[in-house]
């Protein structure tokens, strides 16, 4: 198990290290450019999918390190997999919505 926590150690410094010199670029993580504007502006769906997809990852990492005697992974609760499907709902329905939803709207004018 000490062989484990050292490789996940290593590759989270190795990523860590490409994020501070620049080799791994974060510009337009918490962004999205829509076709009608010049600039990318925020996006509040990327935001909450990203912080569930860490929470959700930091709680299974910690089920991991807490009991590193299983013999299998542990199970993610069922309402932990729904809320993770809703979270990738929420987001992939903000991006058919600015996609589709949008310009249709737009043409109406």
């Amino acid at each position: 198990m000490i062989e484990g926590g050292i490789l996940l150690v290593g590759f989270f410094a190795v990523v860590a290290l490409r994020i501070v010199t620049g080799e791994i670029s974060l510009a337009g993580l918490l962004t999205s450019k829509d076709a009608h504007v010049e600039h990318r502006t925020f996006s509040p769906a990327r935001l909450q999918l990203l912080i569930f997809t860490v929470a959700v990852a930091a709680t299974y990492l910690y089920a991991i390190v807490v009991n590193p005697q299983q013999s299998s992974l542990p199970d993610l609760p069922q309402g932990v997999v729904a809320a993770l499907g809703g979270s990738q709902a929420f987001y992939l329905a903000g991006k058919a919505l600015a996609a589709y939803i949008q310009p249709l709207h737009r043409n109406r004018r």
